[in-house]
C-alpha cells in the first residue's frame, strides 16, 4: 500500500527538535529555512527553552502548544524515546531523524533502530532516516537539509531519492552547475521506517515529477521496490538508479555453481532488466540521464537524427551510438535530396550530418539541416552538436547567429530535439541568459553522458511498450512439498513437472547396465547415482558415449570403483548420449532480498570459465526467460554455428521458465535447483542432469 506522504514532504509547520546555538547542524538546517523563504511556520524546541537561534524556544512540543507537520529531531540517540513520545502526545506523525548511531554502528545499533522503528508504529508516526540529512522539496520550498547545499535557479522535474546523504548534495550541486531543474531531493539514511520504495511510490503520482534519479546502497524490502517500479512504468516515469554493491556476494551455495553466480549485483541487474529500471554507473549519467528521459519522455523506436559542424564530432557520435544500441537510420531519398541542395557542394548528405564548416559563413546551413532531418518520418530524436559559451567573450556574432538559427531548426522538429555540447560545460550566468531569451532546448553535459542517455532513453523506452502489454500480477505457485535428493528423483521431478528430460534408467548391477543400454540403443552414457556426490564428474563417476556390451560393462565396474568409501552409492544411471547440440546452463537459488532467482548461461564447463549469466528473481514465464537468452554473450551459438541447428527459442524458454516453476513450488527450504546441462538441438530440448540441494533444517 502507498504511503500519504504529502504531509512530510508539504509541511505547513515544522518543529527543529533539540535546536540549539551549539550544532551547526541545527544553525544549518534553520539558515535554510529562513534564507530560503520557506512559507510555513518553524518552531524551535529545545529542553531549556530560552533564546535559540535568535528565537524564543519551546521546551518541548506538547508546550509549544501549535500544530506541527513535520519535526526535525537532532536530539541524542538517548533521548529519543522521550522525544518520539513528546511528539505523539503533541499529535504529531511525521519526523526526519537527523540522529545516528543506529544500525550504520553494528549490531547494537541494529537493535536500537529496531526499537525505534517500532515505537515509531506505536506512536503512527512516520520516520524518516535515521542518520539522514532531511529532505528538500523544490516545488513547495521546502529545504529542511541539515546542511549546506547548491541548488539550480528553477525548480524542475527530477526528483532525487538517496540513501546517503552527502551523495545528494553532491548532485544537486551537479544539477545547479548544469542547470537541470529538480523537484525534491531526499535523503532517506538507514530507512527504519520509511524507505526509498515509499517515496518512489508517492513520488510517481506527483504531477510535476517525471523521472526519478535513485542513488541506493541497498534495497531494504524487495516487495515493496518492484511494486513501485511498476507503479513508475505505469505512469511513464523512468527510475534511474545508480547502485553500489558489485563486489558484495550475498548468496553462496556450497555444494551448487548457482550461487556462486549470484551475487547482490548480479540480481539487481536483472530486476532491473526485468522491471524497466535504468542502471547507471556514475552521478553525472544518474542526472543526465533523468533528465534526458524526462524531456523526451516514450521515444519511437526509429532513431537519432544528428547534426553538427565537425566531422569529428559525427564520427564519436556513431562510434556510441553503436557501442549503446542507438539507431542511427541512413537518409532517406527525399532527405538525401533536399540536403543536397542546402548544403556547399563539398558536403555529403550522411547521418550523422557535417554540415561542414560552410556553417561559419552561412550559419543558417544548421537551420536548414535540422529543419530537413526534424520533419523525417525515420527518426524520433533529433540533436545537434554546439556549444553554448560560457562567458561574455566567447558569445561572438557567428555564435549567437548560429544559436538561433539552431534553435528555430529544433523548434520545428516533429520529434524531441535538443542542442548537446561537445564536453562537459557549466551553465554559466552569460550561458542561461543566452539559453532563456533564445529559448534554446539545451543539454550541457557533453556527448559521451549525451549519448549514454539516449542509449537509455531508448532502452527505455522499449522496455515501457513491452511492460505496458504485461499483466503486474504476481504468479502464486503452490509447494509441492516433495524433496528430491538424487539425481534421478530430480529429474523425474522435473518431468512431472512438464520439463523435458532425457530417458534415464537406474542399473543396480552391471548386467542391469547392459540390458538399459541395450534398450536405449547407439551411444549411452554411464553416470554414478549417489546422493552423496553432487559433482560426479569430478570423481570419474560419469563415462560418456559408450557402445556395446563390454564397453557398458567394463564402465560400469570402473565407475563404481571410483566411488568414495563413505558414499552411499545406489548403483548407476544409463541414459542415451546426446551430442552435436548446445548446453545450457539454468541454476535456480534463493537470494536474501529477492527470493528465489534463475541464473541462464552457457552449460558443462563454461558456466564457471565465463560465467556468462542472465538473472531474474522467480517466477517468470517464457516470454521473459527469451529475452534473458538474448543478453547473453553467447547468445549467437543460440542461432547455429558450425553445422549446428539453430535452436528453436520458443521450445528452449518454454523449458527454462517450467523449470523456474518448479524451483519455486521446491519452497524456501530449496538451496538450490541446477539444471546442467539442458540440452538443445533445434527444437529438441530435454534436461541431461539436475541437482537439488537443499537447506539443513534449523
Amino acid at each position: 500500500m502507498t504511503r500519504d506522504l504529502t504531509a512530510m514532504l508539504r509541511p505547513r509547520s515544522i518543529a527543529l527538535v533539540g535546536a540549539t546555538d551549539r550544532s551547526r547542524w541545527s544553525q544549518n538546517t534553520f539558515d535554510n529555512l529562513v534564507n530560503r523563504k520557506y512559507p510555513g511556520d518553524v518552531h524551535l524546541i529545545s529542553r531549556r527553552g530560552g533564546i535559540v537561534h535568535g528565537r524564543n524556544a519551546a521546551t518541548s512540543c506538547v508546550a509549544l502548544g501549535e500544530p506541527i507537520d513535520l519535526a526535525l529531531l537532532m536530539v541524542p540517540m538517548a533521548v529519543i524515546e522521550e522525544a518520539l513520545a513528546d511528539l505523539a502526545a503533541a499529535d504529531v506523525h511525521n519526523a526526519v531523524i537527523l540522529t545516528s548511531g543506529f544500525a550504520e554502528t553494528g549490531m547494537d545499533g541494529a537493535e536500537h533502530q529496531a526499537r525505534l522503528a517500532a515505537l515509531a508504529r506505536q506512536h503512527s508516526v512516520s520516520l524518516l532516516g535515521p542518520n539522514c540529512l532531511g529532505f528538500v522539496n523544490f516545488i513547495d520550498n521546502v529545504p529542511l537539509w541539515t546542511g549546506g547545499f547548491r541548488a539550480p535557479s528553477k525548480p524542475g522535474c527530477i526528483a532525487v531519492v538517496t540513501q546517503s546523504g552527502a551523495n545528494g548534495s553532491f548532485i544537486s550541486s551537479l544539477a545547479a552547475q548544469h542547470e537541470i531543474g529538480l523537484s525534491h531531493m531526499i535523503s532517506t539514511g538507514n530507512e527504519a521506517d520509511l524507505d526509498c520504495a515509499d517515496f518512489i511510490a508517492h513520488l510517481v503520482d506527483q504531477q510535476e515529477v517525471r523521472a526519478i534519479a535513485l542513488f541506493a546502497e541497498t534495497i531494504r524490502h524487495a516487495p515493496s521496490f518492484a511494486a513501485a517500479a511498476r507503479r513508475a512504468v505505469a505512469a511513464a516515469k523512468p527510475i534511474v538508479v545508480l547502485k553500489i554493491g558489485l563486489s558484495e556476494i550475498t548468496a553462496r551455495s556450497a555444494a551448487a555453481h548457482t550461487g556462486a553466480l549470484v551475487g547482490d549485483d548480479r540480481v539487481f541487474d536483472g530486476v532491473c532488466r526485468q522491471l524497466g529500471i535504468v542502471r547507471v554507473e556514475s552521478i553525472e549519467d544518474l542526472l543526465f540521464t533523468a533528465d534526458m528521459i524526462s524531456r523526451t519522455g516514450v521515444l519511437k523506436p526509429n532513431g537519432l537524427a544528428a547534426v553538427s559542424i565537425s566531422g569529428g564530432a559525427c564520427e564519436i557520435i556513431a562510434d556510441r551510438a553503436q557501442v549503446l544500441n542507438v539507431p542511427l537510420p541512413e537518409l532517406s531519398a527525399t532527405a538525401t535530396a533536399e540536403l543536397r541542395a542546402a548544403l556547399p557542394t563539398f558536403g555529403t548528405p550522411h547521418n550523422p550530418l557535417d554540415i561542414t564548416g560552410g556553417a561559419v559563413l552561412q550559419p543558417d546551413l544548421f537551420e536548414q539541416g535540422l529543419r530537413i532531418l526534424g520533419k523525417q518520418p525515420d527518426y524520433s530524436v533529433l540533436a545537434c552538436l554546439f556549444d553554448v559559451p560560457v562567458s561574455a567573450e566567447l558569445a561572438t556574432e557567428f555564435t549567437r547567429t548560429a544559436l538561433r538559427h539552431i534553435a528555430a531548426g529544433l523548434h520545428a522538429a516533429s520529434m524531441p530535439a535538443f542542442m548537446i555540447s561537445h564536453t562537459g560545460k557549466p551553465v554559466t550566468e552569460v550561458a542561461t541568459q543566452l539559453i532563456d531569451e533564445i529559448g534554446l532546448p539545451y543539454i550541457s553535459g557533453g556527448m559521451h553522458h549525451a549519448m549514454n542517455a539516449l542509449g537509455a532513453a531508448f532502452w527505455w523506452s522499449e522496455q515501457y511498450r513491452r511492460l505496458a502489454n504485461v499483466s503486474a500480477t504476481i504468479t502464486t505457485i503452490a509447494d509441492t512439498k516433495e524433496r528430491p535428493t538424487s539425481e534421478r528423483a530430480t529429474l523425474d521431478y522435473l518431468k512431472r513437472s512438464g520439463v523435458p528430460v532425457v530417458p534415464i534408467i537406474l542399473a543396480h548391477n552391471a548386467d542391469a547396465a547392459v540390458a538399459a543400454a541395450r534398450n536405449i540403443g547407439g551411444h549411452v552414457v554411464l553416470k554414478i547415482a549417489s546422493d552423496d556426490i553432487a559433482h560426479k564428474s569430478d570423481i570419474g563417476g560419469v563415462i560418456l558415449n559408450l557402445e556395446g556390451d563390454a564397453a557398458v560393462r567394463e564402465a560400469y565396474q570402473r565407475i563404481i570403483a571410483a566411488a568414495p568409501t563413505a558414499a552411499r552409492v545406489d548403483g548407476v544411471l544409463v541414459a542415451p548420449m546426446r551430442s552435436n547440440g548446445l548446453e545450457l546452463f539454468v541454476g535456480c537459488t534463493r537470494d536474501p532480498q529477492w527470493g528465489p532467482v534463475m541464473a541462464v548461461g552457457l552449460g558443462g564447463v563454461w558456466v564457471e570459465v565465463l560465467q556468462d549469466v542472465s538473472l531474474r528473481p522467480l517466477p517468470i514465464d517464457a516470454a521473459e526467460v527469451k529475452r534473458m537468452l538474448t543478453e547473453l554473450r553467447g547468445a549467437k551459438m543460440l542461432q547455429g554455428v558450425r553445422g549446428m541447428p539453430a535452436a528453436n527459442l520458443d521450445a528452449v524458454a518454454a523449458a527454462i521458465a517450467r523449470i523456474g516453476d518448479a524451483a519455486v513450488a521446491l519452497g524456501d527450504n530449496l538451496e538450490a535447483l541446477e539444471v546442467n546441462p539442458l540440452w538443445v538441438r533445434g527444437s529438441e530440448v530435454e534436461a541431461l542432469d539436475a541437482l537439488a540441494v537443499w537447506r539443513q533444517r534449523e
